[in-house]
């Protein structure tokens, strides 16, 4: 299954809805909305019911525009009508969260990590990966700990818990980055046929580990960094169960640089250091914008 993690249940509902429309907005505070059908507000909903490749997809870069979130509504600002992702089924208090949770952007990262072969019937290692909006930072000494969330039952939380390694996956906060996220977003049961799809579809390969159990490690220019992560050992062995999600708090043991190849990306494009990640907010993909600074005191 694919999955999106996020600080909030709420979150994820947001990344995983699909829209009719798909861009990539450039503004400060440019959007990457996404081209897709109607889909489910679940990312492990949409995974175990969604596997139809989706294929050659246009990007663009458009302008941004206002929330469409809204937790209030007056005589001049009518409610929208229901959809079937509206959460209409939530009791009003989530239903009210969840919409308030589409103004925060969180940073979109791609998971991965390699199902082991099952030797009685004969199935060789498959990979896994779901694309993320929980991923965040929780402590630096003595070692870096990260950690994020999943909705299980999830393919590739199955892969995280039996050989205890991934690789966390920093996007690009362009139509590169955007591509790759949204393939992923797709879930899992395709197995090795959603990674033979990221050449084709987004412009990115992938390489498997030399030893049994390595996670894959996606490269192309919609890749900044991989952070290889292993779970953390104390005290709850790195996976914490909450309702129907697991909380997954991961060591860092080591960061490399993505892109297309090791000496960088191709010319016109950016440099690495200069780049931002992925954001998404209010169920568009997003770049980072304008910065806010105090004002120079002129008393």
């Amino acid at each position: 299954m694919s999955c999106r993690c996020i600080l909030s249940s709420t979150t994820e509902h947001a990344l995983l809805l699909r829209h009719r429309h798909v861009s990539l907005a450039m503004r400060p505070a440019a959007q990457l909305s996404r081209a897709t059908k109607s889909s489910h507000s679940n990312i492990s909903q949409h995974q175990r019911i969604h596997t139809t490749p989706r294929t050659n997809r246009e990007w663009t870069m458009t302008p941004s525009r206002e929330p469409s979130a809204h937790t209030h509504t007056s005589p001049t600002t009518p409610a929208p009508p229901p959809t079937p992702n509206d959460g209409h089924h939530l009791p009003p208090l989530s239903r009210e969260l969840r919409t308030l949770m589409r103004l925060l952007p969180h940073s979109v990262v791609v998971c991965t990590s390699t199902t082991p072969a099952n030797p009685k019937t004969h199935r060789p290692p498959t990979p896994r990966a779901m694309t993320m909006s929980s991923f965040t930072s929780l402590a630096l000494s003595p070692t870096p700990v990260i950690s994020f969330n999943i909705s299980v039952p999830s393919r590739t939380y199955d892969a995280v818990e039996a050989t205890r390694r991934f690789n966390i996956h920093i996007l690009a906060d362009d139509v590169n980055g955007a591509r790759i996220a949204d393939w992923l977003a797709k879930g899992n049961a395709g197995g090795r046929k959603v990674f033979e799809g990221l050449e084709e579809e987004c412009e990115c390969g992938f390489t498997e580990g030399s030893s049994v159990g390595d996670p894959p490690v996606l490269k192309g220019e919609g890749v900044l960094y991989v952070l290889r992560c292993r779970l953390l050992e104390e005290p709850v062995r790195g996976l914490v169960r909450v309702r129907d999600r697991v909380i997954v708090l991961g060591e860092v043991m080591e960061i490399v640089e993505g892109g297309a190849d090791a000496e960088g990306e191709r010319a016109g494009k950016r440099r690495r250091h200069e780049r931002f990640g992925l954001l998404y907010a209010d169920r568009r993909y997003r770049q980072l914008g304008n910065c806010i600074t105090p004002a120079k005191d002129h008393g």
